[in-house]
């Protein structure tokens, strides 16, 4: 039978840190951690295609089940001379340390966060392995759960680790790379609907179109990814339904603490406990400021992360009782005839991510760059530079005509709202449009196309490798 090979894009920091560790003469702790399918396993996997590892997974919570699962995995991938003894997670830990093997690796760690396994680890550490030659990996999916073991003054392992990775998505430039086959056009549209997360962007096959991806994906009896957001819940909550209600209301537009209460149906003693939930602990929801106004009271607002979970209470929830009834072709001609006002929103963050690569590269140079809002005016983005006192402000547009110059003026009029050094700054203005523009550059004006975005994008194509 002949294996298919398997894409491994990007990542080359988090895989760089890893064989830094890996290099290094001292033992390393080193704890990973990001949300279902970021992709933490994959990397994993590609570390240690050709090194000596061990890898366990800690299936269960409660401690003795969780431990004799992991010394039955142990002793299935491991030859040992006897048949040790274990009766706790330290004797576990020590035994790694007489291993003749350099990295081993427990996946998600946070079961064995109360069963004693993080407090016996951290004696284990200071006694044994700390003076061994291993590379202890703990990785994990319960974001909020392996930042307070790792990062938390509270918790045993604190100081510990020698290095903590947290996984984010990959970015545009790396998404394209997953859909080759596809123009640039489709490649924005896979970017809205699956967003940068891996293990969905892996499920894509560019020989066909993206509305029978999405079909084959999302819509269709037993489509992998159909139930993805109740299932990514439920995996994690106990009561996931009012969490579902929560995710819903602010993929509809609600952004404020009491929008997203009265939507969901929730009071507004409770809508506060939800939402820090799905920000710290899953990582699902992100709270935003106007640039320049970081944490004062009032202004926060909430979105939505990830662009699947976009996606699917936009388009796929609203229909669950269709795809239910096996009517998906109906679904998808709904989703094709609004999937351009869908992308048009998503565009914004591939137009700021090529501008902040135009600032990586030096083309340009910012301090702070973020979206910006005052009572009935908002800007897609602005960036300020305090050492040229210039402010740069953008405006992204889906449009499929050419833009005109009506677009320019109604953004220097919103510009002018922006209190920050108003009188004396240097303004430039920025605009992406996926059409182009019916007009040329001028001085203080700055056109980007879908094309030039192609162009710049394609000069730092990201690392593909196959295994």
């Amino acid at each position: 039978m002949r294996l298919r090979s398997i894409k491994f894009i990007d990542r080359e920091n988090e895989l760089s840190l890893l064989e830094e560790a890996y290099s290094s003469r001292r033992a390393e702790l080193v704890i990973i951690y990001g949300r279902r399918r970021i992709g933490k396993t994959f990397l994993l996997s590609f570390f240690t295609r050709s090194k000596r590892a061990v890898y366990l997974v800690a299936n269960y919570s409660e401690p003795e089940y969780a431990l004799r699962d992991l010394v039955e995995q142990l002793c299935r991938q491991v030859d040992l001379p006897y048949t040790p003894r274990i009766d706790s997670f330290r004797d576990l830990y020590k035994l790694f340390g007489q291993l003749k093997v350099r990295v081993v690796i427990i996946d998600e760690f946070q079961r064995l966060h109360d069963s004693g396994g993080v407090t016996e680890l951290q004696s284990a550490w200071d006694h044994h392995l700390s003076r061994s030659g291993i590379m202890l990996i703990l990785a994990g999916s319960s974001v909020g759960m392996m930042e307070r073991i790792g990062l938390s003054y509270e918790s045993p392992l604190y100081g510990r680790a020698t290095r903590i990775l947290k996984m984010q998505e990959l970015n545009y430039a790396a998404v394209r790379a997953f859909v080759t086959k596809y123009g640039e056009e489709d490649k924005v549209r896979v970017y809205a609907v699956f967003g940068g997360t891996p293990g969905y962007l892996a499920l894509l096959d560019d020989s066909k179109g993206l509305m029978e991806n999405i079909e084959n994906l999302v819509l269709k009896p037993g489509a992998p990814l159909r139930e993805e957001p109740r299932v990514l819940l439920s995996m994690e909550l106990r009561e996931p339904s009012r969490y579902l209600r929560v995710l819903e209301a602010v993929a509809g537009g609600a952004t404020r603490l009491g929008e997203i209460a009265d939507k969901a149906g929730v009071t507004s003693s409770e809508v506060g406990k939800y939402v820090r939930i799905l920000e710290r602990d899953l990582d699902l929801i992100e709270r935003r400021y106007p640039l320049l106004e970081e944490g004062k009271r009032g202004k926060a607002r909430y979105y939505l992360k990830d662009n699947f979970l976009k996606f699917w209470f936009s388009m796929i929830f609203p229909h669950i009782n269709l795809l239910e009834l096996g009517l998906y072709d109906e679904v998808s001609r709904c989703i094709q005839a609004s999937i351009d006002a869908f992308t048009s929103h998503i565009f914004e963050q591939v137009a700021l991510q090529h501008f902040l690569s135009l600032a990586k590269r030096g083309i340009l140079s910012v301090s702070k760059v973020g979206k910006w809002w005052h009572r009935d005016t908002e800007i897609d983005f602005v960036a300020i530079d305090v050492k040229s006192n210039t402010a740069y402000f953008a405006e992204v547009k889906w449009s499929e005509k050419p833009l005109d110059k009506k677009v320019l003026y109604s953004l220097i009029s919103k510009a002018e709202k922006f209190p920050w050094r108003r009188n004396t700054r240097r303004n430039i203005y920025v605009l992406y449009s996926r059409s182009g523009f019916s007009f040329s550059e001028e001085e203080d004006v700055q056109l980007y196309s879908l094309e030039d975005i192609k162009k710049d994008f394609d000069a730092i194509w990201p690392s593909v490798k196959t295994f």
